[in-house]
């Protein structure tokens, strides 16, 4: 079921930090896995399921929705100066005059496809459907990139607490203390910031029509409300090949957890080869461009875990891994918008979600 979340308060997706009387309470950019999946979690919980149940549902997303479009990270293999857009791709062969330390032996660098040397323009976080689809199948041929089709991150709100004595109702003295929020709410007139909008979710349980639930730090709340118009936007678009057999890319579409680091778990480091989740298909890493790793925690409600998570750190979305079809064939549908995980937990939390485009 397709749910359309509306925040009514601005909301904290608290980062893995500290946070105590004096230390700020601060925010991810966006809200993480763990936030969404356990409000649902906790939300059913509360109205009697069963806890082994509601850890067995999956919960996909969640994605900026503004004008009833769907929205996705930016990906990292595109880079744009002043005048030009660049998209980066493995190297075929190592120049003679060059090298680099790679983490694993027979992996490519990427860079971008330029002749001369340029300043990269700051680009914006998430991009309209439509837009994503023209850049997973051609690339930057007939490209162009318009802040009407991309968002930036929500504003910032920014509050400063005092600490209220529960006996007295008055405040502590000394006890200050502050938060930083995601305000989906405020106007803005360059329009390129996502406000007024909504957030877009999947959930493969049953579930009011309309439910009002806390998410996130502070206890804000958020309305959440059944949409029956939005199945399409998570259908696998048919703009995009059916299948692939020789090169492709794919694209976290939400934050990765594996236990290698960077490299997903069925990767073998040996060869670089594996066969990909939910497919037949064997491939091998080509190569990968990724950013600084993504702090994940939690708040754990459960009877003898109750309290902070431990930290994980997880690849971030938009990174983008290169890969060469070497049996069999990869039918494209199975993968659009599906975990490439292998823990069951971060599966059913929506971690690894990918978008599937051409490689060359």
């Amino acid at each position: 079921m397709n749910y359309r979340i509306t925040p009514i308060d601005p909301l904290i997706s608290r980062d893995a930090r500290s946070f105590g009387a004096g230390r700020p309470m601060h925010t991810l950019n966006w809200l993480s896995q763990t936030l969404v999946a356990g409000t649902i979690r906790t939300t059913m919980y509360k109205a009697g399921e069963n806890l082994e149940a509601i850890k067995q549902i999956k919960i996909r997303g969640s994605f900026p929705l503004l004008n009833d479009e769907i929205y996705f990270p930016r990906p990292l293999d595109i880079v744009k100066s002043s005048s030009s857009i660049y998209q980066v791709k493995p190297m075929k062969e190592w120049p003679s005059d060059s090298g680099a330390n790679m983490p694993l032996d027979g992996l490519m660098p990427s860079q971008p496809d330029a002749d001369e040397d340029f300043k990269p323009e700051k680009l914006n976080a998430f991009w309209k459907r439509d837009l994503m689809i023209k850049w997973l199948n051609n690339g930057k041929k007939d490209f162009t990139l318009n802040d009407n089709d991309t968002l930036t991150t929500p504003s910032q709100d920014e509050r400063v607490h005092a600490c209220i004595n529960p006996s007295t109702g008055i405040s502590q003295d000394g006890n200050l203390f502050s938060t930083t929020g995601l305000d989906f709410i405020r106007r803005d007139e360059t329009n390129k910031t996502f406000t007024n909008g909504q957030i877009s979710l999947d959930i493969e349980a049953e579930l009011p029509e309309r439910f009002t639930a806390a998410l996130g730090g502070e206890r804000r709340l958020a309305d959440f409300t059944r949409s029956y118009n939005d199945n399409t936007l998570w259908e696998y678009p048919s703009e995009l090949p059916e299948k692939f057999d020789s090169s492709f890319r794919l694209i976290l579409a939400t934050p990765a957890i594996f236990s290698k680091g960077w490299l997903p778990d069925w990767i073998n480091e040996n060869d670089l080869t594996g066969t990909i989740p939910n497919t037949n298909a064997k491939v091998k890493l080509v190569s990968a461009v990724t950013e600084r790793w993504l702090p994940v925690s939690g708040w754990g409600y459960e009877r003898g875990q109750t309290g902070h998570k431990p930290m994980r750190r997880a690849v971030p979305s938009g990174s983008v891994y290169f890969f060469d079809v070497i049996e069999g064939t990869l039918m494209a549908k199975n993968l659009w918008l599906k975990s490439i995980c292998c823990k069951e937990q971060d599966i059913n939390d929506g971690f690894g979600l990918v978008l599937i485009g051409r490689g060359e």
